[in-house]
């Protein structure tokens, strides 16, 4: 399983240009955003999180939505700008306290609030602050022991350097990252953010798919099997740890099964054919378009630049198949409703746009409340 993942990335990076993967990139933090915190029991509506929503959600909320979407995109880059950050740089207690700083810099007194009415420092482990907890049935281990465990992961996930070993190492890390409970707050989107940016630095993780959402369709599964593999070993036989080992096994196998899933889903929604029939229904179905008066042929053009990323305006004309004075006006149509964008009202060249409600109706079920 962890063999096939490299090849399914490369498909998928491979058969989308990079100007539409630049938006497709854009979507996917923020429906990461959206489910990671969905996850958490947290809901805000994605299309009041995008530029320019006419309607806001509760303003802690946007808030600490708007922060995690910022934050990936910064950490991603950061991966970029610093290639020579090591793999076991990956795991070290910096990067978690930087991580777990930027994903709440933004959040609200209120989301920071602990149930004793302190309030969490963003970044600040549990052993600065000598704090134990208890979520749900699961007591972490004492506080004096985040630091020695951080420590000794690093050591051991850490030090291997082959890709598929890093992988499996990565997601094993999410489990035991889980179990540490290194923070007293804000847990879960820690370890999927870093997982997210672990797979990033092996060249696995990208913006074109969103394991928070494969989570998220999965979260019941996806909390036993974390529950699971919290437990003793069963026996000699069962790893020489006092975890389980199989529940570990068990956890990675349901991981890789997420990421396949997700990066099979966006690949699917991109296919060539698929994209042309879907385009299709949507510009005639949809009361948006038939609103503004664009015709059902201006589904072709869509296609063709969603496929190639940018064209000509001139180009895009031609693609619409319609008399110079209509093209321009359904051209000038598209640009208002969003899903073609120009720089500048004279640039020459335009580029597709990905709106979320547009791009709600090109992703299946791309935003939902799984359960």
């Amino acid at each position: 399983m962890a063999d096939e993942l490299p090849y399914l990335v490369g498909k998928l990076e491979g058969s989308i240009a990079p100007e539409t993967a630049k938006r497709i990139g854009n979507l996917m933090r923020l429906t990461n955003s959206y489910y990671s915190n969905l996850i958490e029991g947290q809901f805000t509506e994605p299309a009041t999180l995008a530029p320019h929503a006419k309607v806001r959600p509760k303003k802690e909320l946007q808030a600490l939505a708007v922060t995690h979407i910022q934050a990936q995109e910064m950490l991603e880059r950061a991966l970029q700008l610093l290639p020579q950050l090591a793999w076991e740089d990956m795991f070290a207690r910096g990067m978690l306290c930087s991580v777990h700083r930027r994903l709440f810099s933004g959040a609200a007194d209120e989301d920071l609030r602990l149930s004793d009415g302190r309030l969490m420092k963003p970044g600040q482990l549990r052993d600065e602050v000598q704090q134990n907890v208890i979520v749900g049935d699961h007591a972490a281990p004492g506080w004096e022991s985040v630091g020695p465990m951080i420590t000794r992961m690093q050591e051991v996930y850490g030090r291997v350097q082959d890709p598929r070993t890093c992988l499996l190492n990565a997601l094993a890390y999410h489990h035991r990252l889980a179990f540490t409970h290194p923070v007293e707050d804000g847990n879960g989107r820690l370890i999927r953010m870093m997982t997210h940016l672990q797979l990033v630095k092996i060249g696995l993780g990208s913006p074109l798919w969103s394991i928070s959402r494969g989570l998220a369709r999965r979260q019941t599964e996806y909390y036993a099997k974390l529950r699971a593999a919290d437990q003793p070993r069963h026996g000699d036989l069962d790893g020489r740890g006092q975890l389980t080992q199989a529940g570990l096994i068990s956890f990675v196998r349901f991981m890789l099964e997420v990421c396949k899933d997700q990066i099979t889903y966006t690949t699917d929604a991109m296919a060539v054919q698929a994209l042309r029939e879907r385009l299709e229904r949507i510009v005639r179905y949809e009361p948006r378009f038939f609103d503004a008066g664009v015709k059902p042929d201006a589904a072709r053009a869509l296609h063709l630049l969603l496929i190639q990323g940018v064209t000509s305006r001139a180009d895009f004309k031609v693609y619409l198949g319609m008399q110079e004075r209509t093209a321009i006006e359904q051209l000038k149509a598209l640009i208002k409703l969003g899903v073609v964008e120009a720089p500048s009202p004279k640039s020459r060249e335009v580029f597709p746009g990905l709106p979320v409600w547009f791009a709600q109706l090109v992703f299946p079920d791309l935003h939902r409340r799984f359960g």
